[in-house]
């Protein structure tokens, strides 16, 4: 049966078109999620950074024996036993944004640059208080001023030189001298000397590095692969769901092109053709024709991936020095994927296209039968079941993952590609809802509705990828917004203030800001400083890495501005020696009320604390809370502010008009941080969801392209039986706009089912877990499916039906 295959793959090359051009666009978007997803692995940037230059490097230790994260600082006598190993450079790091710069720019003394190395591009090296020099800047800027935001305050800066930027920081140097005014401590050393003797002057305390180990102190040890998270996890998501759409959009190909062909099976089964050797051939065909197609998508793919990466850059969804270089790998299994899903379409249809009887064939062939094979009845029910189990659990177990693209993504997937799947069985009573309201108008809807009806097999291989196109986009749009909104619906929820204050730049208010909230009349300020702590048991072994919030003790409970769900326990009137701990932290190391922990602060110092609350997992990091007057080292990083009676927000305004902050009403704030939830999420469905959009619009097109071929007679049989030409392209659009209507009744019953499986969770988390309705990006995928349709199946049956009808409809096939 394979030379009859091959021959028939040539001589009928025409029928095969569809299969191809679908699995050679799915091969494609496979090679190339692929491809992005390799790029993200492994370490893109080896070896030391930060500390290239340096021989030795001492950092803080934390309690396991890891380097400390930033503010934490060495004791002030290291530097001095250090220097009996050898020269000693003292290295501080802290915040200095300016103004018209990055805002995450950190500041350094001049004598750390010869560290990474940093080299002048323009200019000489700061020699005064007020002198810096900036890295990524243009040269022209040798001579300007810039304000500068440092932890004393904002100040201005006389720029005398900059140099290169690197992948890994943005940094202002500062003169040594002004580096320890503004940050005193010291947060590593640079050692001209071994390791060895380092250890040996320092004793135990310090960590000492050296070798590849000095990568450890780099502002990001793992040498770029964590700045490639979100490109990784973008890829991931749309590399699932374009494997996931492929698979369903070809399973659907294939079944039409096995309907176009029931005769020609029919005549083989007369002429002695057993079912098992029809099989084999129908599969073989398939093999023929995928293995063409997946060498096309292997072509493609690498030439996709350059425009993704260059879309990647220019939205921020990888850092600017990410590139997706051209790996063999991802294009082998991106091939094996593509002949693997053409092979599996083949299976879903070849066991009904061995069991058709010669006679029934032949007499089926202008209307379609049953059109749901057991392989597809099985993957379409067992999807579903899917989708609903997986939301159940989710729901009982883990309903934090409800917010999480990444965690919750399958469900929505599951939904559509079920519903997809089960199209052909479907068919019948939607397009009855669909065409009802019509049905007084006349014959005219009816005939419509019917002949969709007779060629279900046609209608479902066009309705699937509209499924998946509006399916897609609503579900997964409103999944990932109702998660956004639910994560600041808790956090909102959980504050009572009528003001914010945020840094204007980085991340950390600056001693002048803090100042001046503390002296705001009839105002009353709740600053939180974020504290990463390190808990234990009480007789000193770590358990656990924290992100805390330092706040006064009044700051928390039923009259304080934050007041988190409580499960266990209490948050009022508490004391100094207090400790909050979620759910989750509590559950994942064994914690329980009342409990004593020691923890350890930034700067490495260490107490005893109780546990006196447990409260609901939080969405946004951990839920901890301790007591600033215990949080050593903690960074101010936002303040509430509640009004006094006869406070206005003007005179809280200019009080601060001269500090390096940003004053938001609350509500203010919140609608801002969703709008820019909103257009994340806009950002990524461009990418995850329009390659996609995109492979399915192409599909609608080819199947209808393959169907008129196949309609060639039944066209003419209209026209002699006295249709016009103008009167058959008006059915065949009208029912190609049918077809789409179906689709998007089906996809609605999709993106019900996903918000009404998301709300089992999401009501866990928030109070009025809002539901969020994409209706403007998925009427515009619709509009997108029923122009595609219409316009393709409208020119092919004009191009289909040129000519006399009688030669038309005459016998030849």
């Amino acid at each position: 049966m394979l030379s009859i295959a091959l021959a028939t793959v040539r001589t009928r090359w025409v029928s095969f078109v569809g299969a191809f051009i679908a699995l050679a666009l799915g091969t494609g978007m496979i090679a190339m999620m692929a491809l992005a997803l390799t790029a993200t692995l492994g370490t893109p940037h080896e070896g030391p950074q930060r500390f290239a230059k340096a021989q030795t490097v001492v950092v803080p230790a934390d309690p396991r024996g890891d380097p400390m994260e930033l503010p934490a600082a060495l004791p002030d006598a290291t530097a001095a036993k250090a220097a009996a190993a050898g020269p000693v450079v003292e290295d501080r790091t802290f915040d200095a944004p300016w103004k018209g710069g990055p805002s995450d720019a950190v500041g350094h003394g001049w004598s750390s640059a010869a560290l990474t190395p940093y080299a002048l591009s323009a200019g000489r090296a700061p020699a005064a208080p007020d002198e810096v020099v900036l890295t990524g800047a243009a040269a022209d800027r040798v001579g300007s001023t810039v304000l500068v935001s440092t932890p004393a305050g904002p100040h201005p800066y006389t720029v005398t030189g900059v140099a290169p930027a690197t992948w890994f920081e943005d940094a202002v140097f500062f003169t040594d001298t002004e580096a320890a005014r503004l940050s005193p401590a010291v947060n590593a050393l640079a050692v001209d000397g071994g390791a060895a003797a380092v250890r040996s002057a320092l004793g135990a305390g310090p960590l000492v590095l050296s070798g590849a180990d000095r990568q450890q102190a780099d502002p990001d040890p793992s040498g770029g692969a964590d700045a490639l998270i979100n490109a990784q996890s973008m890829a991931a998501t749309t590399g699932g769901i374009a494997v996931s759409v492929a698979v369903f959009i070809v399973i659907a190909t294939f079944a039409f092109v096995v309907e176009q062909r029931s005769r020609e099976l029919a005549l083989l089964r007369l002429v002695g053709a057993t079912p098992k050797q029809v099989r084999r051939m129908v599969v073989a065909e398939a093999g023929l024709v995928g293995v063409a197609a997946a060498l096309v998508g292997c072509v493609l793919g690498p030439i996709g991936a350059g425009r993704l990466n260059s879309w990647m850059l220019d939205n921020d969804v990888a850092p600017s020095w990410f590139h997706i270089g051209l790996n063999p790998v991802p294009l082998v299994i991106a091939f094996l994927m593509g002949v693997g899903s053409a092979l599996l379409g083949a299976a879903a249809v070849a066991v009904r296209a061995s069991r058709v009887r010669p006679v029934a064939a032949l007499r089926d062939a202008a209307a379609s039968g049953r059109a749901m094979t057991p392989v597809r009845w099985v993957l379409g029910v067992g999807l579903l079941v899917a989708a609903v189990a997986t939301g159940w659990s989710i729901a009982g177990d883990s309903p934090t993952y409800a917010v999480n693209p990444r965690k919750y993504g399958m469900v929505p997937l599951l939904y559509v590609g079920g519903l997809a799947l089960l199209a052909p069985v479907l068919l019948r009573p939607v397009a009855r809802i669909a065409t009802w309201p019509l049905s007084r108008f006349g014959a005219g809807p009816l005939i419509v509705r019917q002949n969709t009806l007779n060629g279900r097999r046609r209608t479902a291989a066009t309705v699937t990828p509209i499924v998946v196109a509006v399916g897609l986009t609503a579900a997964m749009i409103c999944m990932q917004a109702a998660g956004d909104h639910t994560k600041i619906d808790q956090v909102r929820q959980q504050t009572r203030a009528d003001y914010l204050v945020l840094p204007a730049a980085g991340k950390t208010l600056d001693r002048s800001a803090t100042a001046a909230l503390a002296d705001l009349p009839g105002v009353r300020a709740d600053v939180v400083s974020s504290a990463h702590v390190y808990i234990g048991t009480e007789d000193g072994q770590v358990v656990d890495s924290l992100n805390g919030q330092a706040v006064a003790p009044s700051s928390l409970g039923a009259n304080g501005v934050l007041h988190p769900r409580v499960l266990e326990g209490s948050v009022d009137g508490l004391g100094d020696d207090f400790i909050v701990v979620d759910r989750k932290t509590a559950d994942g190391n064994d914690l329980v009320l009342g409990q004593t922990l020691t923890v350890w602060m930034p700067d490495d110092t260490s107490t005893k604390l109780r546990i006196a609350a447990i409260v609901q997992t939080g969405l946004a990091g951990d839920d901890t809370y301790l007591s600033a007057a215990r949080a050593s080292g903690a960074r101010p990083a936002r303040a509430w502010l509640r009004f006094d009676a006869g406070t206005t927000p003007d005179s809280v305004a200019a009080a601060l008009k001269d500090q390096a902050v940003r004053v938001a009403p609350v509500p203010v704030y919140y609608d801002t941080l969703k709008a820019k939830l909103k257009e994340d999420t806009r950002t990524a469905a461009t990418v995850i969801l329009g390659i996609s959009v995109g492979y399915s619009l192409i599909s609608v097109a080819n199947t209808l392209v393959m169907a008129a071929a196949g309609r060639r007679r039944e066209l003419a049989s209209l026209n002699l039986a006295g249709a016009t030409r103008g009167q058959i392209l008006r059915v065949i659009a009208a029912e190609a706009l049918l077809a789409t209507v179906i689709g998007t009744i089906l996809a609605a019953v999709a993106g019900a089912a996903v918000i009404l499986t998301q709300r089992l969770s999401l009501t866990k988390l928030v109070d009025g877990a809002a539901t969020v309705l994409p209706w403007g990006s998925t009427w515009q995928v619709v509009v997108l499916c029923a122009v595609t349709a219409v316009t393709a199946a409208v020119l092919s049956a004009r191009h289909t039906t040129r000519g006399r009808a009688i030669e038309l409809a005459g016998t030849r096939d």
